[in-house]
């Protein structure tokens, strides 16, 4: 592969630059060993501050430990001549900035907004925010499932970083809440602001504040109403002023709660002709009017819900799983990490079978409450975690 980056990283190649912005270049890259395609972002910053390159390697450090499925997968990430470097899986299927211009619908909307809600989730509960959610910082892989990238200004939410501190209040104008505006102490709610901010863009097509400079953009985040939406959204405006409110303690207090109110949402989307999504209309009552007897209608019913009851009970006694909640010693946890991060290999390289074998394994064999195996499992067979939720929980 040709390399067009002055600097060698061991066991990876550069090839072609793909984008920048700031001080981060990206690149197509291989790692050698093992042998993958990736995405290599460097970060040069002014001056080479050693300050903010440790900074950004405790952050990168910390995104390499995350595993799920809505966060971009870190292979490798250091600081190489001064430069800071993150190896990362390639994510084929574009950024949300481009699915907004050319148009996605309401039901795309909240699909995405659930996934970004579940990234959120699972960074938050581990003490870090990311600081930067944008349309930009949204991608996705080609079967369009969302991945939320660039947690390169995130910040552990107990610790002080010198990068963060780089140009006083960092992050995109356009998505920056009222209390980072203001320069004050923030947490996850901040983050969820953001993605409030993101969901508008989604459904309008515009930015919820437009402004000359940073500072009027701000001004409009700390002080304007939440703009209206038209009449074909309305149903939209409560869930919008609760991500927009200008003080934290109104909003969702966890990305949790947003998840929860989110699928509400979600359940009552319903396709209707082609790309058009609206709220699912209330039944017709009006053969509901006409006088006739209930009884056989209740009779049926009852025969159908014991049939279903029935034949219920008598899978689950056939495809019972049984679990092992034993404590684990050292050999037992070492072979359960192994079996993981071995899965986890199967899985990005769509090796279905495999990855699902082994993160069974993991859930019967070893720790039935292992999160990664949990959150891997229940994209790729439903049917078993919920059988595997049942026998363990």
């Amino acid at each position: 592969m040709e390399e067009s980056y002055e600097i060698t990283i061991p066991n990876f190649t550069l090839g072609k630059e793909i984008g920048r912005g700031g001080m981060a270049r990206v690149y197509l890259g291989e790692q050698l060993e093992p042998k993958r395609k990736v995405a290599i972002k460097i970060v040069t910053p002014q001056g080479n501050d050693p300050k903010i390159l440790e900074d950004l390697q405790k952050e990168g450090d910390t995104v390499a430990q995350f595993s799920h499925p809505n966060i971009v997968t870190v292979f490798s990430c250091g600081v190489i001549e001064s430069n800071y470097y993150l190896a990362m899986e390639i994510l084929g299927g574009g950024d949300l900035a481009q699915k907004i211009e050319a148009g996605i619908t309401e039901l795309e909307a909240f699909n995405i907004m659930i996934d970004m809600a579940k990234a959120l989730e699972h960074s938050h509960k581990r003490g870090t925010l990311h600081r930067d959610i944008k349309p930009e910082n949204i991608l996705f892989h080609e079967d369009g499932q969302a991945v939320l990238v660039d947690f390169g200004i995130a910040k552990a939410q107990n610790s002080v970083s010198e990068f963060t501190r780089v140009g006083a209040v960092v992050g995109t104008p356009h998505y920056m809440s009222p209390e980072r505006a203001l320069g004050k102490e923030i947490d996850e709610r901040s983050d969820l602001y953001a993605l409030g901010v993101v969901l508008y863009e989604m459904l309008m097509g515009k930015k919820v504040f437009e402004g000359g400079d940073t500072f009027a953009i701000s001004y409009a985040h700390v002080h304007e109403p939440v703009p209206d939406l038209p009449e074909d959204k309305a149903k939209y405006q409560s869930l919008l002023n609760k991500l927009l409110a200008k003080n934290p303690d109104d909003r969702f207090q966890t990305s949790t709660q947003l998840i929860s109110q989110l699928k509400k949402y979600v359940r009552r989307l319903k396709p209707v002709t082609d790309t058009t999504h609206s709220f699912a209309p209330l039944q017709d009552m009006t053969a509901a009017k006409k006088k006739t007897s209930p009884m056989p209608f209740i009779i049926t019913g009852l025969v159908i819900v014991v049939a279903v009851l029935l034949g219920t009970w008598f899978m689950n006694q056939q495809n019972a799983i049984e679990i092992n909640q034993t404590t684990l010693n050292s050999e037992q946890l070492l072979e359960m990490s192994n079996k993981l991060g071995a899965a986890e290999v199967f899985f990005k390289q769509q090796n279905i079978n495999q990855a699902e074998a082994l993160y069974l394994s993991v859930l019967t064999e070893f720790d039935c409450k292992n999160e990664d195996a949990r959150n891997r499992i229940k994209i790729l067979n439903r049917a078993k975690y919920d059988q595997i939720i049942a026998a363990c929980d």
